[in-house]
């Protein structure tokens, strides 16, 4: 995956965030580029190869599950296999929206109150979310090059209901099967080609017909 292409695929629910919980999207994006590797590195089954949609490599089980990764470690002079099991999500946005819910616990207030994003990248060092004793100028790195504070702009209360109303769609389009990846969440401000409009259309009619002939 191309890096544009990555950012481009986070920042919408990056800026969702933002507007919610004031949680800068510089920040959530700059997170999950740093804990993913640009979405290279996501947490993967090693049995079943399902993908976790999981950005910042949380564990335990999400509201899709969990996926189980094996690892391997080099313990006393020999490598040691483990497995660890991270949380499992449907989407990218459901995977942000449990990552702010963590950074609102009291441990990360002062992340939240944080009155530039870099202030923000440091208050989350010294909050301890990580053990990289450089993590915040990482993430402050990161948001220089790749000019991730063009995102912290907040939109009109009409903007946001907008955007609101589309990934509501979205997500129910996923829900009824008219759409069959969760990466479509992402795409919903892209012009639609005609063949797209058709694929919808006819999947649309098939799911029509099935349940006609099931009555």
């Amino acid at each position: 995956m191309e890096r544009s292409d990555f950012i481009s695929l986070v920042r919408t629910p990056a800026q969702i965030a933002f507007e919610k919980y004031n949680i800068y999207a510089s920040i959530t994006i700059a997170q999950a580029i740093l804990e993913s590797g640009f979405g290279n590195f996501i947490p993967k089954d090693t049995a079943t190869g399902r993908i976790s949609y999981n950005l910042f490599g949380i564990k335990g089980v999400g509201p899709s599950g969990s996926v189980h990764v094996e690892t391997k470690e080099y313990l006393q002079g020999s490598w040691v296999t483990k497995t660890q099991e991270f949380k499992a999500y449907h989407s990218f946005l459901e995977s942000i929206e449990d990552h702010s819910q963590l950074l609102l616990h009291p441990r990360y207030q002062s992340v939240i109150q944080a009155t530039t994003p870099y202030q923000a990248a440091q208050q989350l060092e010294q909050a301890g979310y990580a053990t990289d004793p450089n993590y915040a100028e990482k993430l402050q790195n990161i948001i220089k090059t790749y000019n991730l504070i063009q995102y912290d702009q907040k939109k009109s209360p009409s903007e946001n209901f907008v955007a609101a109303w589309k990934l509501e769609i979205g997500k129910r389009a996923l829900a009824e099967g008219i759409i069959t990846s969760p990466e479509w969440l992402h795409d919903l401000d892209k012009p639609m080609p005609v063949w797209a409009v058709l694929a919808v259309a006819l999947r649309m009619y098939d799911k029509c017909r099935e349940g006609k002939e099931t009555r």
